[in-house]
């Protein structure tokens, strides 16, 4: 299958080739394979479809075009895949005519020969891209489609004018009517007509270019379109100066893999040469990313676009402010003679200016430490390039130089993967594949860390992959299994030549970075870590972040590679009293156990509030605007939990311990993974042990039962709930007893159903006692839905309505839509299916809209039931589909059991 976006959308199945319509389907589908193999979110695909101004029901519509896609274009050779907040076309990228040209023409820039590959890439076009297809997304795919398909037209061109000049000026003729300001075209044109013995139409050419140009933009051509002139005239570049190629550029690494994207950025930053200024390309990330290793790949594959030559320099030796150093070195190898060189720096910056006019010249500067240092070496003239990196970012180069900047970050797995089989042959990789993923893990996906690694296991052939990933594994977060004898390449001094440049207060965030267990965290645990306002701990992470040392994103979130995480504390523990780093992971805890209760307070109002301990000094809480906001820091700060119970059982601060656990139990309750809660509350239960607190004991039990319900093991859910209960004996805790005993009916009722009623009553009746309305009125419901089993349906429908009622009254919306829920299931009981189906949607409504998605899962899927039940099969599948996609939002593999509901009922239809 071949799907077709470079002409009319169709796809291409058996050699038949078939238009996808109506437009929104061709468009939907055109707004996955642009993206294959990656998610691309709703509200991206609303947009590519509708535009700015998205219509009400637009969303269902969507579900009906994936549909449609899924069943009738994609017919079995490919699959729409839902994924947390949008879809993902999964189909081989080869099986997309876009992707497949991009790939051939990228792969035809490492050739020698690339003419071949530029054909079959440039024989995949048939027309317009994207023919007819309305918007403002569909009108930006063309114009960049467009402008990649002329730039693999100049360099098929180039390759083939001396060649096959003719065809050249056949295929180009039409181009440059279509793009009579293009001068790169212009001059591509040019040498094409003059190759196949047309001088004078060549000349007629270019002084119809220089017309336009004058006319339209009052500009003369550029320097690189007067040197074709000038060569069709027969007269010299630069009279009265020797013309020297230089080519200093280093061996370009071996084995490099990777970095499609960053090349393609790169190539579109340098594809075309300015009337005014030269290109510049400044290209930064961490340390040990793989910055030069970039730029010598890129630099040696695009050579020959420099005909003039290519200049290089390493900058890690030069001062921040010296370019003196280099600036002869430059000008002797663009043919200056030493005796001619200025003693004057500015002299020699004129002079090298001079010496790059009207030339085509790369210049590389490798390992800048700033803007200042390069400024002086930026090659000036039309046509030539600059390509920097440096540790920091540049961005006073965007402003100044227009330069492009290419942030550079770890690679991914796969290309990780490659990088190790370069170095040591896949058949190594493959005999011990959990060892290789163990080793880019460790690694952190580094390509400096992963480049040591594979030296070492090169060196000796007979060492176990198992060997090293298990030292790798020990070492924890020990930098020493990637220590060097070079100290270019030594990781510790390679960080360290990033960690030096920095102001003391920034050293000393950076080195308290290195306590939190998590690759990242907020602003705010980061000020606690620090004891600083906030407004003064970003500007430190603004230098930071400069330094490429941690990563500073939206909302104030600092992101920290593992291995710099590793070498941040080592320099801490060098640097720092132990107080200091005691006192400091306090605050870190206080911050964490006083936010997560707070955000349990905006997100869950009705639950009981905690007595914390009181704040070290130094230490924030977040301010919460809302719901929405809380559960936001709740799902991004989940992750760091276990850890941080870790440090605190460690500290000997296990109130902190299971507060902890217990302030983000809700949460993860209504979330999962409730694995995770299990061994959570184990580590928060044995600390309210140590500390002899019965009811924080109780507590703990009563959340590991809730997690082994939500993981259908009611048996041991029961075994929890009996032990809360017991530790609750001589405590006058009436309302978390209520609570407790709630929750042990609903697993008894799984598996010893004849008890699960008597707990219910009393859990209602010590909800009356602790004068707590809405957990009486969450009993009654529970009473109506267990009485509803024996097929006490009046009574059960009594019960669940007055309970809705209630909870209605309190605003209190889980509950409420836990009660249309048991309404609805004694409706359908009953036979009322229509009542029933109102019932359930209202549930729906209710329990997505205050976050509960499990307890929404399973009423989608009771909906679809009874929608069968009636007749209406259609809407059933719709009922199911949407409780996959709850189910695949909490990574429940109860998905997979619908999914297969699905598939059977869609094969009796």
């Amino acid at each position: 299958m071949l799907i077709r976006l470079l002409g009319p959308v169709e796809v291409e199945r058996r050699g038949q080739t078939r238009p996808v319509q109506p437009p929104q389907v061709a468009l939907a589908l055109a707004a996955l394979a642009w993206e294959v193999g990656r998610v691309v979110p709703v509200e991206t695909l609303l947009a590519r479809i509708w535009g700015e101004e998205v219509p009400a029901g637009a969303r269902r519509t969507l579900y009906t075009i994936i549909t449609r896609i899924r069943r009738d274009v994609l017919a079995g050779d490919g699959a729409v895949v839902h994924r947390p907040g949008g879809y993902l076309l999964d189909v081989d990228e080869s099986a997309v005519d876009v992707s497949r040209f991009r790939s051939v023409a990228f792969r035809a820039m490492a050739e020698p020969d690339p003419a071949p590959l530029l054909d079959d890439a440039l024989a995949l076009w048939r027309g317009d891209p994207l023919t007819g297809l309305p918007g403002e997304w569909a009108e930006r795919a063309r114009h960049r489609l467009r402008d990649e398909r002329k730039e693999s037209v100049l360099r098929w061109a180039r390759t083939m004018t001396g060649r096959d000049a003719a065809a050249v000026v056949a295929t180009l003729s039409p181009l440059a009517d279509e793009h009579p300001l293009d001068e790169l075209l212009a001059a591509a044109l040019v040498e094409a007509l003059h190759a196949s013995g047309r001088t004078a139409e060549a000349l007629a050419h270019f002084a119809r270019v220089r017309r336009t140009l004058a006319d339209e933009l009052g500009v003369e051509p550029s320097a690189a379109l007067q040197r074709v002139h000038g060569t069709l005239l027969r007269s010299g570049d630069v009279p009265g100066t020797a013309h020297v190629v230089p080519a200093q550029l280093p061996v370009g690494l071996s084995g490099f893999v990777g970095r499609a994207a960053e090349l393609e950025q790169l190539a579109a930053s340098a594809s075309g040469e300015r009337p005014v200024t030269a290109a510049v390309c400044a290209i930064s990330g961490p340390p040990g990313v793989g910055k030069s290793s970039l730029a010598l790949r890129w630099a040696h594959l695009n050579r020959d676009r420099f005909r003039d030559g290519q200049l290089y320099a390493d900058l890690s030796t030069v001062g921040p402010a010296d370019a003196a150093m280099v600036l002869p070195r430059f000008l002797g190898a663009l043919g200056v003679p030493e005796t001619r060189v200025p003693s004057d720096v500015e002299a020699q910056i004129g002079l090298y200016r001079s010496m790059l006019a009207f030339r085509r010249v790369l210049v590389v500067l490798d390992d800048a430490r700033g803007a200042e240092q390069v400024r002086p070496l930026l090659a000036t003239a039309p046509g030539c390039l600059t390509l920097i990196t440096s540790r920091s970012e540049l961005s006073g180069l965007a402003i100044t130089a227009g330069a492009s900047l290419v942030r550079l970050d770890v690679l991914s797995d796969d290309d990780a993967h490659r990088l190790l089989a370069a170095r040591l042959g896949e058949p190594r990789l493959a005999a011990e594949p959990a060892a290789t993923a163990l080793i880019i893990r460790r690694c952190g996906r580094l390509p400096l860390a992963l480049a040591i690694v594979a030296a070492q296991l090169a060196r000796r052939t007979d060492l176990p992959l198992s060997e090293v990933a298990a030292e790798l594994a020990r070492s924890g977060a020990d930098l020493d299994p990637f220590t060097h004898s070079d100290p270019a390449i030594d990781l510790r001094r390679v960080f360290g030549r990033s960690y030096r440049d920095l102001p003391e207060l920034a050293l000393r965030l950076f080195r308290l970075l290195g306590q939190h267990p998590g690759p990242h965290l907020p602003l705010a645990a980061a000020a606690s870590l620090a004891a600083l306002p906030e407004e003064r701990t970003r500007e430190l992470a603004t230098h930071l972040d400069r330094a490429n040392l941690v990563d500073l994103r939206a909302r104030g979130r600092l992101h920290l590679h593992d291995l710099l995480r590793a070498y941040a504390s080592e320099q801490g523990r060098a640097a720092d009293s132990r107080a200091a780093r005691r006192a400091a992971s306090r605050r870190l805890l206080d911050y964490y156990l006083h936010s997560a209760c707070a955000a349990s307070r905006a997100c869950y109002p009705y639950r009981e509030t905690l007595t914390l301990p009181a704040r070290a000094r130094g230490a924030a809480v977040e301010q919460f605007a809302g719901q929405a906001e809380a559960l936001r820091w709740y799902a991004d700060e989940s992750a760091a939990l276990p850890a941080l119970l870790a440090e605190a059982t460690a500290a000997g601060l296990d109130r902190h311990a299971w507060q902890l656990a217990w302030a983000f139990s809700e949460f993860m309750q209504r979330h999962g993974p409730w694995e995770q809660i299990l061994r959570v509350q184990e580590v928060a239960v044995d600390a309210a042990g140590r500390l002899g607190d019965r009811l924080a004991q109780a507590r703990c039990h009563n959340c590991i039962a809730r997690a082994h319900g939500r993981l259908g093991r009611d048996q041991e859910a029961v075994v929890h709930f009996q032990r809360a209960i017991e530790l609750h004996r001589d405590l006058d805790e009436p309302s978390l007893q209520a609570h407790i005993h709630l929750g042990l009916s609903v697993s008894l009722n799984r598996v010893r159903p004849g008890e699960a009623l008597g707990h219910t009553r009393h859990a209602r009746e010590l909800f009356r006692q602790a004068g707590d309305a809405i957990g009486e009125a969450r009993a009654l419901n529970n009473a109506g839905w267990l009485r509803a089993q024996i097929g006490e349906y009046d009574q059960a429908l009594a019960d669940c309505r007055r309970a809705q009622r209630i909870l209605a009254e309190f605003g209190y919306a889980q509950g409420e839509g836990h009660a249309w829920d048991s309404i609805a299931h004694v409706l359908e009981a009953k036979g009322d299916f229509g009542q029933a189906v109102a019932c359930y949607e209202r549930a729906v409504e209710l329990l997505r809209g205050c976050d509960d998605l499990y307890p929404a899962a399973e009423t989608l899927v009771r909906l679809g039931e009874t929608r069968l039940r009636a007749g209406d099969t259609a809407a059933a599948l719709d009922a199911w589909k949407r409780a996959v996609e709850c189910y695949d939002a909490l990574g429940d593999a109860q998905a997979d059991r619908v999914r297969d509901r699905i598939a059977a009922c869609e094969q009796q239809r």
